[in-house]
């Protein structure tokens, strides 16, 4: 089990970072000082770092169940979901990995890619991208909870569809979207029109709280952030199938198989590989015990703070850390901000959305109402997490709208 040392501050944004683990730092410490060789350079030095790149990309390969060649490191999950889409979509132009069965090379105007509306903005932007490519996006409905429509899906499916896109469990509101439900729809339109589908999956945010061997999401390529598990930051993982071939999408040396230029960073390599390893050897029970502090936390902001409604799923499809409420007619920008002055570590949304204000686009999506999405609260919380942290939690944003109310008034 994951222990940290308690602090007076209560850190309730695990979604957007996470304490760096006291294994991975151990193992990254050599990389740090005296073996601090380049990778890719011949010498005795830059073997040792090569062989623990290396070392480290087989351990990966053991936890998720895939084999070590189809992972690559890249800075993070925002660079993996972009090579993960824009290199499939580079190497279907070129004819390596066609949607169509007799591998000729597509232009981008013949493609048709589809995601949903609450993806996180590093999948979202990727899309405009796309779009000013020629290729054509399309957005799949997600019901009141964040879950995808699979009857909308196969709507949209068509003999273009070359990719769909979707996050495993969503950073703001903790919708764990129904894999294999979805699996099944893209497998039976590949066969209607005899083409192939990339299945793409932001599991980013699921290594701490969900099963993520490679086999069992049924994703074609699938990407993670070790600055989610535990891991350092500036660190992230792509792995895919033999059905997916890729295109760099940057330019530079040979490294990673020549899909990511630049030198690697060791020293975050091997602790990202120690950090997921961990991560998942107990990630059932380490569930459990959040999601028994988040139902009472949830059971304590909805039952003691006036107009608080609980966004996202109310059962098993919500990630077992995610708490995420809108107070209507309160500016929870602000809460956030006095929450902090008081010890508690919150936020509002997704960080790589954006700091300030502004309405969560994930909410509005699910809500189709503007005061909802311009009123959330996002509290993710992590395996040392108390029940007394929470009710803490709830006892200092109850004093806060009971003072913003007397403002008021």
């Amino acid at each position: 089990m994951m222990r940290f040392m308690q602090e007076k501050r209560i850190y309730l944004d695990w979604a957007a970072a996470t304490p760096l683990l006291p294994e991975a730092k151990v193992a990254m410490l050599p990389f740090l000082e005296g073996d601090f060789g380049n990778a890719s350079a011949i010498h005795q030095e830059g073997q040792v770092a090569r062989r623990a790149v290396e070392n480290a990309r087989d351990g990966v390969a053991r936890v998720l169940q895939v084999r070590p060649e189809f992972i690559t490191f890249t800075s993070g999950g925002t660079e993996a979901n972009n090579l993960a889409i824009l290199g499939s979509l580079e190497a279907m132009c070129e004819g390596k990995a066609s949607a169509s069965t007799t591998c000729e090379g597509k232009a981008s105007a013949e493609m048709e890619v589809i995601t949903t509306r609450i993806e996180h903005p590093s999948v979202m932007n990727t899309m405009s991208a796309l779009k000013r490519r020629g290729v054509v996006v399309k957005y799949v409905d997600v019901d009141e909870e964040g879950v995808v429509e699979l009857a909308h899906l196969r709507e949209l499916l068509s003999e273009k569809t070359v990719l769909f896109s979707v996050a495993y469990a969503n950073s703001e509101i903790g919708v764990v979207q129904k894999l294999h439900g979805i699996k099944k729809v893209l497998r039976e339109a590949e066969e209607t029109y005899g083409t192939k589908i990339m299945f793409h999956l932001d599991a980013a945010q699921a290594p701490l709280w969900l099963n993520c061997q490679f086999g069992s999401t049924g994703a074609d390529v699938m990407v993670l952030d070790a600055g989610k598990f535990c891991g350092p930051k500036g660190v992230g993982v792509l792995v895919r199938s033999r059905r997916v071939e890729l295109v760099a999408a940057a330019f530079g040396g040979g490294q990673e198989a020549g899909l990511r230029p630049g030198t690697e960073n060791v020293a975050g390599i091997v602790g990202a590989a120690v950090a997921l390893e961990v991560a998942q050897s107990d990630w059932c029970e380490r569930a459990k015990r959040a999601r028994s502090v988040r139902d009472g936390g949830i059971k304590g902001l909805l039952e003691t703070i006036p107009n608080a409604i609980l966004n996202g799923p109310t059962g098993e499809d919500r990630l077992a850390n995610n708490i995420n409420i809108s107070i209507l007619g309160f500016d929870t920008e602000y809460a956030a901000v006095w929450l902090d002055s008081k010890g508690f570590a919150v936020s509002t949304k997704s960080a790589c959305s954006g700091a300030g204000g502004g309405e969560s686009t994930v909410v509005k999506a699910t809500s189709a109402d503007a005061a909802r999405a311009a009123s959330t609260l996002r509290f993710t919380i992590g395996p040392g997490t108390t029940n007394e942290d929470l009710h803490a939690l709830v006892t200092a944003l109850m004093a806060h709208c009971a003072l913003m109310r007397g403002l008021t008034h």
